[in-house]
This record gives C-alpha cells, sequence and structure tokens, in this order.
C-alpha cells in the first residue's frame, strides 16, 4: 500500500502567498466560495485573516491581483513553475533568492501581463519606458490595472524593495502562526492514509495510477488556505495541496471541474488558440517548442496559451522521455457537443455548429 509522504513548504508558501492574495482579491475568492453554503463564515474568516496579518501596502497590487481565471503574477510565475522542486528545495529561501533576480522578475511580469509580445516587442518594453507605457495604454486593462502598472514600471525598485520586505516580515507572522496550528495539519494527515485520501478525492482524481506504477504520493497541506484543491502531476508521482478543510468543497470543485461553456469560449478567444487547435487537428501530437517554431512564440507564451487550454481540458498530454506531447482531447469536444445539444433540436445541425466554433 503506497504511503503518503508530508511536505511542509509548498503548502506553508502557498499560505504566505495567499496571505497576499486575499488583500487584493477577497471579493473574487468569495465568489469562488459562493456556493459552499459557509459565505457568512467565510466573510468571518477572512476577515480575520486580514486582521491578522494587516498593512499589507497597496503598491503590491500588481503582483497579486487576480486576472483572468484566477491567476496571479506571484502563484503563476514563482509557484507552480516549480513543483518538481516542492519536493526537494522549495522553500522560503529558495523562493526568496528567485525573485532577488530583479531583471528577470521585471522580464517575468510584462510577459504575464502582455503575453502577445514577440520576443522583440518584449526586449524593447524592458529597455524603453515609452514603450512599455505604450503597451499599457493599448491593453484592454481597467483604468485601476493600467494606472498600478504606470506607476509601478515608472520606477520599479522601490516596489521590488517592498515585495522582499513585506514577504519576509510576514513570513516570519506566518511562522509564528504555524506553531500553534500545526496540530491541525497533523490531525488531517493522520486521518487520511492513502485509501481514505483516494477516496476522498475520487470525483476530482483518480489516484489509482499512484498504486499501480509504485510512485510516490506527496500531500502538503494549508493552514491559510484551508479550502485549496491543487494536484500537480511530477516525475517520481504526485504532490497534492490540500487546505486542512478541503473536505467541505470537494464537491464544488468538481461541480467546478465538469464542462463550462464560458471556459470553453474564454479558452478560444484567442486567435492564436484557435490556430493551435487546427495545427493540433492535422499533427495530432506537438511539443511547445512546435509552437514556438510554427507561431513564432516565445516560450513562455507557448507555455501560457497550451497551459490555459490543458487547465479546462481541451488538449491532454503524454511524456515521452522528458518530452511533453500535447494533443486534442476528443472525449472533451465530445462533451461540448452534448451540452451544445440542449440549445437545438436538431443534433445534425448541433454538429454542424460545433464544429464551426473550432474553425471560425
Amino acid at each position: 500500500m503506497p504511503k503518503i509522504r508530508l511536505l511542509k513548504e509548498p503548502g506553508y508558501i502557498y499560505d504566505l502567498l495567499f496571505i497576499f492574495i486575499l488583500r487584493f482579491n477577497k471579493q473574487f475568492l468569495l465568489n469562488e466560495l459562493n456556493t459552499n453554503g459557509k459565505q457568512s463564515e467565510n466573510i468571518e474568516y477572512f476577515d480575520d485573516l486580514l486582521e491578522q496579518f494587516s498593512d499589507i501596502p497597496e503598491d503590491l497590487y500588481i503582483f497579486f491581483h487576480t486576472l483572468e481565471h484566477g491567476r496571479c503574477f506571484l502563484t503563476t510565475q514563482y509557484f507552480y513553475p516549480y513543483k518538481e522542486q516542492f519536493t526537494t528545495t522549495f522553500n522560503f529561501k529558495f523562493f526568496q533568492n528567485e525573485l532577488l533576480d530583479k531583471e528577470r522578475l521585471i522580464r517575468n511580469l510584462i510577459r504575464f501581463y502582455f503575453c502577445e509580445l514577440s520576443e522583440e516587442k518584449l526586449i524593447e518594453c524592458i529597455n524603453s519606458e515609452t514603450a512599455i507605457f505604450l503597451c499599457i495604454k493599448n491593453s484592454n486593462y481597467s483604468d485601476t490595472e493600467k494606472s498600478r502598472l504606470y506607476e509601478f514600471f515608472l520606477d520599479p525598485e522601490p516596489y521590488l524593495q517592498t515585495l522582499q520586505f513585506e514577504l519576509m516580515a510576514k513570513e516570519l507572522m506566518l511562522s509564528q502562526y504555524y506553531k500553534k496550528n500545526y496540530q491541525k495539519i497533523l490531525d488531517v494527515n493522520n486521518q487520511n492514509p492513502f485509501e481514505t485520501l483516494s477516496e476522498n478525492v475520487k470525483k476530482l482524481r483518480d489516484l489509482s495510477f499512484i498504486k499501480k506504477n509504485n510512485q510516490n504520493l506527496y500531500v502538503s497541506y494549508c493552514l491559510i488556505s484551508k479550502y485549496v484543491i491543487n494536484f500537480f502531476g511530477i516525475q517520481e508521482g504526485a504532490v497534492f495541496l490540500l487546505g486542512y478543510d478541503y473536505l467541505s468543497v470537494v464537491d464544488l470543485a468538481k461541480s467546478r471541474k465538469e464542462l463550462s461553456l464560458l471556459d470553453f469560449g474564454n479558452a478560444l478567444c484567442e486567435a492564436s488558440r484557435v490556430k493551435i487547435l487546427e495545427l493540433l487537428l492535422e499533427r495530432e501530437e506537438v511539443t511547445c517548442k512546435d509552437l514556438e517554431k510554427i507561431f513564432s512564440f516565445s516560450g513562455s507564451t507557448a507555455y501560457h496559451h497550451i497551459t490555459m487550454m490543458m487547465k479546462i481540458g481541451l488538449v491532454k498530454t503524454r511524456e515521452e522521455g522528458k518530452t511533453i506531447l500535447y494533443s486534442l482531447n476528443g472525449k472533451y469536444f465530445d462533451a461540448v457537443i452534448g451540452v451544445l445539444s440542449k440549445f437545438s433540436k436538431k443534433h445534425k445541425d448541433l454538429n454542424n455548429s460545433a464544429y464551426r466554433l473550432v474553425k471560425i
């Protein structure tokens, strides 16, 4: 029987980031949880956290403000990409050191907010205040978002210093919080051996491959973000990131996982992603390097598009050595047709309409 290996650091770092995310996105997070039946409890809990971890300056807005699908800069660029290090070197010192490379951080920030930029244009924006200001001006961001971006790129240094200082200050506070409350994690871990955890999350993820392939299953629990449910496939197995109260939102997470026409539309609102779908229809499998070469994408742009498509199930993956191959997920499109069928009396017409959605 596989044993669960408990990790502290990924959950701990995620909790640290969540404190800041909550500061700038409280209403968004409440909306995400608005069907778990605990809205008043959620409000009280969030307000209590904001009181305990108070005085987060407005200057950090662009690092933690959420964009489409709840993405924020620091989790997207400095947490999720390091999943292979979750079981080894990933800790606060590692995380902090990654942020010390200021040139890379600014580059990543521009790429995050303006993912469609070519590599040439990206370099121009890094080196020219006029170029980045023009990108901000021509973007579809709100006036508030534009204002914060203008302010940052006018003089980034104070903002980067504030980010480092506030992360250190809140990490110190978080370490004290963990000392007082870590028993909650130990309790939930003791109550969730492999078979129990598998049963609890079977609506979201089939863990039988862990047992079948004799791989490792790691779990990192969160004390602050108590409802989080995240799954990361890694080379040696898998990592679950779970809030200590994750069981109360499993059904909600399952409903979010089910097909959404809104997600489908959002995923295809970018012409580049439609082109990727057409390429997959033609070639069956591609790599990120293929996308970079064929569409002149930068590496981060190719990864951004394919990740957005993977997130809702448009594409699936398989590994061939160290190479990840992407292909169309036929079952997802079957599900799209099934959902669309309620809008049409004639299934034949529906099939034609669904096909046109992909080809436009």
